[in-house]
């Protein structure tokens, strides 16, 4: 998200206040070194949430950061959101970092453009440690609809997955060999329902990585309808 003036942050909240909610923090967990699961709670009644949606939080007076939630329960008023605080010294991870149990602060609700294909049989999410809520979030869709989930990380700590359920393939970062090995094991053996566009792909994460998998999974047929892609970051790129 852009950095804007104090001053028009200010008004966004102070004009617009049904775009947001006051959240207080329940619960913190560690899951590795750079990776930190917290759990919001909020009033949830009466707002609207898709898979890989996501909220915001202003982590200073100019910036606000987007991240995915999942777990979310409207009817308990809770959600969680998994922080990669992969740079101590950017504003983001170190807002991030320093939030402990009993904290309150404002979230822009969720939006976003509808990422979920509730037609696919098959839902296959590829991306890095920035893509884990998103993917958790799509794993408990496709759970919910009876279909099949499968997943693909770059992630320096694999032990992190099992802690989070999301079992599938995995590589070390920036391994295109190991990453294009894992997409090809998959693309031959669910031939058959990409044929007949029963799998869906979501690509998140490295902006550079997810346009190169895109192109590549349409030269190996997967039609475009059948891929859904966001872009999380970007090297050298402020606050997507």
């Amino acid at each position: 998200m852009s950095s804007l003036p104090k001053w028009i942050n200010d008004a966004v909240e102070n004009l617009l206040p049904s775009k947001f909610k006051d959240c207080a923090i329940t619960k913190t967990i560690s899951i590795s070194d750079d990776l930190k699961q917290i759990t919001f709670e909020t009033d949830l009644s009466d707002v609207y949430f898709e898979p890989a949606y996501a909220v915001g939080f202003r982590i200073n007076d100019r910036d606000f950061r987007n991240y995915s939630p999942f777990h979310f329960d409207k009817e308990n008023g809770s959600f969680d959101i998994l922080f990669h605080l992969h740079d101590t010294e950017a504003v983001g991870c170190d807002f991030m970092n320093q939030l402990s149990v009993g904290d309150s602060l404002k979230m822009i609700i969720p939006r976003g453009k509808r990422f979920f294909d509730h037609e696919a049989k098959v839902h296959f999410s590829i991306g890095d440690e920035t893509s884990l809520g998103s993917s958790i979030s799509i794993q408990e869709a496709a759970e919910k609809s009876s279909t099949s989930f499968v997943c693909l990380h770059e992630i320096e700590d694999p032990l992190c997955l099992e802690k989070l359920n999301l079992y599938g393939y995995y590589t070390s970062k920036n391994n295109w060999m190991a990453i294009l090995n894992q997409v090809n094991e998959f693309l031959q053996e669910e031939r058959k329902a990409i044929e007949n566009k029963e799998v869906t792909f979501y690509l998140t994460g490295n902006g550079k990585t997810m346009s190169f998998l895109r192109r590549y999974l349409k030269e190996k047929g997967v039609h475009s309808t059948n891929i859904r892609s966001q872009a999380y970051w970007i090297e050298g790129k402020k606050g997507l």
